[in-house]
């Protein structure tokens, strides 16, 4: 017996509805924490539940992976800038409005469609290759985390040594590393994660020639430099592959004159101006490497999966706002959102390079259904700002005369932002719901024995509650101890024995100790039964589901309690009645349809290319339905306030006017 998707338990509508309200919840929550870490709560939630909810029990058994790589998934459009583009399309500029519904649509589809790869991922693997995943995993999970705890000993050495005042926010672009404001370094460090795997993988067969062809590679990079520089070429070669981040016409509104053009950033990290020397060595060294991997380099075990989107990222982010920015540069460059982070264009070679490996390796549905997961959230990701608008048209203070009249007064002070972030959330898990409703109809039941490596559930469990909370809740910290409302002493004595620690090193005592507890009972669990665990997947992932969402929830309602007032209530209040109702569906839902035991899928191909030329023109007019209803509705005005109001092209660009200065600060 086969079933539509709309039949399927995950299609029902109030299936669709915890989804969407599960990601809205972490959605809201994440705009407070922000970035990767902060993604990776909703992303977490809304797989927990559509497992739950896919009334299939092959599934079930796999919940731990599908809070594992759903937060994953969603953790890559944690990099992306997304309010310019967002004020772009608001903007009273008409290409730049335009441009901006087109650009909000993009970002959106990136944030969404990496999110539904992972979250598809344990769906569509059979559980002996899902487990074996996880070692390559591993191994570039632990480059990226080294590379984030060498940030801040990095900084200080660069402040010693070459006195150059930097930090990880406003004066961060001063950074001999600084490039385009983007993660080109865990990207990397990823990629060298990866293959370290390979390596040790083959147990380092063939290291000899790493170190052969990498030496002989620097060599050679160092002596065709050095051939460049003696013909008089290498300064021709680098001024034409150098252009300036900025428009060295435009006029700096701050003081009425031309900017100083020696103080515009450029397409290339500072470090290559202080040590340009060494450019020809590190081409070649790398070249010399990458020749030995393509050589050499097996990546079984999936490990071709992360180093095609590692390099991807490299890739593209090389290929587009470096070299793309050569020839636009009349035009701000190769670059979305300029002046703000490049990262759009590494996490384009992030889902170009997984869709690539997915269609050659067996794994088609995973890149199905991330183009379809980014088609149905990136429109959602444009409607919401678009639906904004047109609420906030009664007593807009800029299409009164008069500005808000008083009756509108306090309707229009909302808390605007928090109701954009959670609605854009709803519509990223109804793009969840949706698709893993439709693989759940198609995709053939998946055997879940012999259960080997199972230290991988308790990995996932583990990294969910101890590691993406940790990463997140320890922010909460600087909130306590700073700012204009302390509640927690920057420094305690223990009571008796009088040892003074940090509220920071407390907290991590306090945190870390919980960890070792519940991991320990968890390794327990595996040998002898302990009872507070429930019997069936179903209830351990709903028992999952609760501690992470709580967790979530109440550190989040700690964050802001330091500095409550009315405005919160459209956030920590909404959330905190969300996630009540969220508790109920939950253990509601789940065990009220499961799939009959002679149930089969669906025979349909998952095809992209039909997917796409269906989508293609629905995104297309709608994008432009939404820019042109949105300027004949405000005309010339913004939809938001001027302080926020950004444009993209014509000479009040914000690249032209507001360009970030090696001297100034971070814009």
């Amino acid at each position: 017996m086969s079933l539509s998707w709309r039949s399927m338990p995950g299609g029902r509508a109030a299936a669709v509805f915890l989804v969407a309200l599960s990601l809205s919840i972490g959605w809201g929550i994440r705009g407070n924490f922000g970035h990767e870490a902060g993604a990776m709560m909703p992303g977490a939630l809304a797989a927990i539940a559509a497992c739950l909810l896919s009334g299939r029990e092959d599934w079930r058994a796999r919940v731990p992976y599908f809070a594992l790589f759903g937060a994953l998934g969603w953790a890559f459009g944690g990099s992306i800038a997304y309010m310019y583009c967002i004020s772009f399309a608001g903007s009273e500029h008409w290409p730049t409005a335009v441009y901006g519904f087109f650009l909000t649509f993009y970002t959106g589809f990136l944030w969404a469609g990496m999110g539904g790869a992972g979250t598809a991922l344990p769906a569509v693997m059979d559980r002996r290759r899902l487990a074996d995943f996880f070692i390559p995993l591993c191994f570039a999970l632990f480059a990226v985390g080294l590379h984030a705890l060498s940030e801040e000993p990095l900084n200080d050495w660069v402040q010693r040594n070459l006195s150059v005042g930097v930090d990880s926010t406003w004066n961060r672009h001063r950074h001999p590393l600084y490039w385009l404001d983007a993660d080109w370094r865990p990207a990397l460090a990823a990629l060298l994660g990866v293959c370290a795997f390979d390596l040790w993988d083959r147990r380092f067969k063939g290291w000899p020639a790493l170190l052969g062809l990498g030496a002989g590679g620097a060599l050679l990079g160092w002596l065709v430099q050095a051939g460049l520089d003696k013909a008089g070429l290498a300064a021709g070669i680098a001024r034409a592959l150098t252009v300036p981040l900025a428009d060295a016409a435009a006029v700096n509104p701050d003081t009425g004159q031309l900017f100083d053009t020696s103080q515009f950033l450029t397409n290339w990290p500072q470090i290559a101006f202080d040590y340009p020397q060494y450019i020809g060595l590190a081409l070649g060294l790398i070249a010399g490497v990458k020749l030995y991997f393509f050589k050499y380099g097996a990546w079984r075990r999936d490990s071709g999966l992360l180093l095609y989107m590692s390099a991807g990222w490299l890739a593209a982010f090389i290929l587009m706002p470096v070299l793309g920015s050569i020839l636009l540069q009349p035009w701000g460059g190769f670059r979305l959102m300029p002046p703000r982070s490049d990262d759009w264009a590494g996490i384009t070679g992030v889902f170009v390079g997984m869709t690539i490996y997915c269609l050659r390796h067996g794994l088609a549905p995973v890149a199905w259904a991330a183009s379809l997961t980014g088609i149905i959230g990136g429109f959602g990701f444009a409607l919401v700002p678009f639906v904004r608008s047109l609420v906030r048209l009664p007593g807009h203070r800029l299409l009164t005369p008069g500005g808000t009249p008083p009756e509108w007064a306090h309707y229009q002070s909302a808390n605007w932002h928090s109701i954009l972030e959670q609605s854009q959330g709803f519509c990223h898990g109804v793009a969840i719901a949706v698709v893993l409703a439709l693989l759940a109809a198609r995709l053939p039941r998946q055997e879940n024995t012999p259960r080997d490596k199972r230290w991988t559930e308790i990995f996932s469990v583990a990294f969910l509650l101890f590691l993406i909370g940790w990463l997140n809740v320890v922010k909460n910290v600087s909130e306590w101890t700073g700012g204009g409302n302390k509640i927690v002493p920057e420094m305690m004595k223990a009571p008796l024995i009088g040892i003074e620690l940090g509220a920071l090193t407390w907290f991590n005592l306090a945190w870390f100790a919980a960890a070792i507890a519940v991991t320990a009972l968890m390794v327990l669990h595996l040998r002898r039964r302990i009872e507070v665990v429930p019997a069936s997947w179903t209830g351990k992932g709903q028992l999952l589901y609760l501690a992470f969402l709580w967790m979530v929830v109440v550190a989040n309602h700690e964050r802001a309690l330091p500095n409550f007032s009315e405005g919160r209530l459209v956030t920590e209040w909404v959330i905190l009645m969300n996630a009540a109702l969220a508790t109920f569906l939950i253990c509601r839902l789940p065990g009220a349809r499961s799939l009959a035991t002679d149930w089969q899928p669906q025979e349909k191909p998952l095809l992209l290319r039909s997917l796409w030329a269906r989508a293609l023109p629905v995104v297309i007019v709608g994008m432009l339905f939404m820019a042109i209803t949105t300027r004949m509705i405000y005309r010339e005005h913004p939809t938001d306030h001027p302080s926020v109001n950004h444009k993209r092209f014509g000479e009040e660009a914000h690249w032209r006017i507001k360009p970030i200065l090696k001297g100034g600060t971070y814009r």
